[in-house]
């Protein structure tokens, strides 16, 4: 739990940037849990550089939300941590500079995926295709290393800005290390922009396979409020197919269903709860467990 003190000292030094008990259900794709004790939302560089120094003297743990896509927040809320939003901010996109083959372009961490295809096809901008119809942040796309279809954000990723305990730095595409889902980033590692170096094609040749992608996307995934797929794919096989052998499709607890299209999607009826996901997850893992001998990994992070 966060001390008396502690909070009494985020209300006096961040008061400008500061909600208490701020309801994240809206702000999640499964529209479910509970509030952040402290919510804090930085509109500038400064004032996120204020925002990591006081956390870190204070000695606070902090979770940053960005579009909350793959997000689930426990029902008692987030009570030991500091949850960060970037939404009021940091959603600038800029052309740094481009010839004739390529474009370099920056995107603040608080930019939308769908904003920065849809700039990418209009203006002739090849590298970001393969992500459409994922939803999110530039951020959290980032922060998971997301991607489909055999490519992730970090294919045309030249360089990172970052700022850890109010300092920022700069760290190349060379000197980073991500994994399946994830980004390698620290927990105390906050993405402020990224670098794309990107190749120039038609504006109808990206166009046509950003549709192509989409339809596929959409052909796979169910409607209603789920945060896409649950679990990583193990090494040399596919969690879907794994659920779907075990005959996970139309598994239920509570308002949470695993979704009888795609058998590695939990939807989330109006009046779920958050520990009925949680609790379908871990039925849907023993399934695996003990037929497969697998573990299957979550791709959802929980906020607690």
């Amino acid at each position: 739990m966060i001390s008396k003190e502690q909070q009494k000292e985020l209300r006096r030094r961040l008061a400008g940037f500061l909600t208490e008990e701020k309801p994240l259900a809206a702000k999640t794709a499964f529209k479910v849990g509970g509030c952040a004790a402290f919510y804090l939302q930085p509109k500038s560089l400064p004032d996120l550089e204020l925002v990591l120094r006081t956390l870190a003297e204070l000695e606070l743990k902090f979770l940053v939300l960005g579009a909350g896509c793959n997000i689930l927040v426990a029902d008692e809320g987030v009570l030991d941590r500091v949850v960060i939003s970037l939404d009021q901010g940091f959603a600038e996109i800029e052309i740094m500079g481009s010839d004739s083959w390529s474009v370099m372009l920056r995107a603040e961490s608080g930019v939308r995926l769908s904003r920065l295809i849809r700039l990418s096809a209009d203006e002739g901008y090849s590298g970001f295709e393969k992500l459409a119809s994922i939803p999110g942040t530039v951020g959290g796309a980032l922060a998971m290393n997301a991607g489909a279809y055999g490519g992730t954000i970090y294919d045309s990723l030249a360089a990172l800005q970052i700022m850890e305990k109010g300092s920022l730095s700069w760290r190349s595409a060379a000197r980073l290390h991500p994994a399946y889902r994830d980004g390698g980033l620290s927990v105390e590692q906050v993405v402020v922009a990224a670098y794309f170096l990107l190749e120039r094609k038609s504006s109808s040749e990206i166009t046509a396979t950003i549709k192509e992608i989409k339809e596929l996307r959409q052909q796979r995934l169910p409607r209603g409020d789920h945060a896409g797929s649950v679990f990583k794919n193990p090494v040399g096989d596919f969690a879907g197919r794994l659920l779907d052998e075990a005959g996970c499709k139309g598994m239920r607890c509570g308002g949470a269903s695993v979704s009888k299209e795609h058998a590695n999607v939990i939807v989330a009826d109006k009046g779920t709860q958050a520990d009925d996901v949680l609790t379908l997850m871990e039925n849907m893992r023993t399934l695996i467990r003990d037929r497969h001998g697998i573990n299957l990994e979550s791709e959802i992070r929980v906020f607690s």
